[in-house]
C-alpha cells in the first residue's frame, strides 16, 4: 500500500484534483510596471529617448545603462525625477483571435507595451543624462517617457473553487480583447485587456471571471467542424447536431478569473490570478 502511493505521489495522481487552487498570491515589480495598458486619451510624447553612452554602438538598452534624453532644462525642472518608458505596440499577425478583434482595439484606442523606469541623473541645456533602473524588455531610441507613478499591490482575495457552471451575475460583462505580447491563449499570471473599464465600474483591485460559452470563445475555432460532424456511419446513428436554438439552453463555464491592476475609462489591463483550463483571446469577463 505504501510503494503505491509513492507511485501516485511520483505520476502525479494525487495532485491532480485542485492544482488550479495553487493560484498566485502576490505580485511582482514585473506584474505592476511591465503590464502595459491600452488607453484612448491623448498620451504626451514630447519627451524620449534619444541614444546612449555608448556613442551610437548600441540601440537596445538594459538596467544599469546611461542614455540621453531629448530634453533638458528647458522641459525637465530637476536632476533625480523618475520617468516610465512606454511604447505604442500593434500586433504584427494578419490573424484576429477572434472576429473583429483588429477592430474593436482600434476602437479602444493605442496598445501601449511599458518598457521600463529610469532616472534622470544629470540635466544638460538641450538634454539630459539618465540611468535605467528597470527595464522589462529592451529599450529603444524613441521610447517614450511618462512621469512615473509609484503602484502598490491591490490585495489578492483566498483562491476559492468557483463554481464551474454557476448563473451569470448580471453585472458588467466584456471580453478579453488582447494580452501582453498579442498572445492568443494565455493563463495563470498572464496580463490580458479587456473592453470593460471605470465606465463599467471597475477599479483596481476587482475581480472578474472568465467565461466561454457552448462553441464561443475559445471554443469558437472549432465550432465549424463540431456542428458538422457526422450522425450516421454505415447507416448507424451515431449522434445528431444540435439546434442554434439548443446551443443557446447550454451552460457557459467559468474558467478562472481575473484581477484588474489598472484601468481606463473603457479598457482594463487584468492579471489571470488562476485558471481551470486554458484561457483565451476573445473569453468572456463578467464582473463579480
Amino acid at each position: 500500500m505504501k510503494l503505491l502511493l509513492q507511485l501516485m505521489l511520483w505520476t502525479g495522481i494525487l495532485l491532480a484534483g485542485p492544482a488550479h487552487l495553487q493560484a498566485q498570491s502576490r505580485l511582482s515589480q514585473s506584474d505592476l510596471y511591465c503590464a502595459g495598458f491600452i488607453t484612448a486619451r491623448p498620451v504626451e510624447d514630447g519627451l524620449s529617448i534619444l541614444g546612449s553612452e555608448d556613442g551610437g554602438f548600441k540601440n537596445e538598452y538594459a538596467t544599469g545603462d546611461y542614455v540621453y534624453l531629448n530634453r533638458g532644462r528647458d522641459a525637465i525642472t530637476g536632476s533625480g525625477g523618475q520617468y516610465a518608458v512606454i511604447r505604442p505596440v500593434k500586433d504584427v499577425n494578419a490573424r484576429e483571435a477572434f472576429p473583429g478583434q483588429r477592430k474593436m482595439l482600434q476602437e479602444l484606442g493605442t496598445v501601449y507595451a511599458e518598457i521600463g523606469r529610469l532616472e534622470v541623473s544629470v540635466l544638460h541645456d538641450r538634454s539630459a543624462t539618465a540611468k535605467i533602473l528597470m527595464a522589462c524588455d529592451s529599450i529603444l531610441s524613441g521610447d517614450i517617457l511618462v512621469p512615473f507613478n509609484t503602484r502598490t499591490a491591490p490585495p489578492f482575495k483566498t483562491p476559492q473553487m468557483t463554481a464551474r457552471f454557476a448563473p451569470a451575475t448580471g453585472k458588467a460583462n466584456g471580453l478579453i480583447v488582447a494580452a501582453r505580447e498579442f498572445s492568443v491563449w494565455v493563463g495563470e499570471g498572464k496580463i490580458v485587456y479587456l473592453n470593460l473599464g471605470s465606465a463599467q465600474g471597475l477599479q483596481r483591485g476587482s475581480y472578474l471571471y472568465v467565461t466561454r460559452g457552448y462553441l464561443s470563445g475559445g471554443n469558437e475555432e472549432f465550432g465549424h467542424a463540431s456542428r458538422q460532424f457526422p450522425t450516421e456511419f454505415n447507416g448507424t446513428p451515431v449522434g445528431r447536431r444540435l439546434t442554434v436554438d439548443e446551443e443557446a439552453t447550454l451552460p457557459r463555464e467559468i474558467l478562472g478569473e481575473v484581477m484588474v491592476l489598472s484601468v481606463e475609462d473603457g479598457t482594463a489591463t487584468g492579471i489571470i490570478t488562476y485558471s481551470r483550463a486554458d484561457i483565451v483571446v476573445g473569453d468572456s469577463v463578467e464582473l463579480e
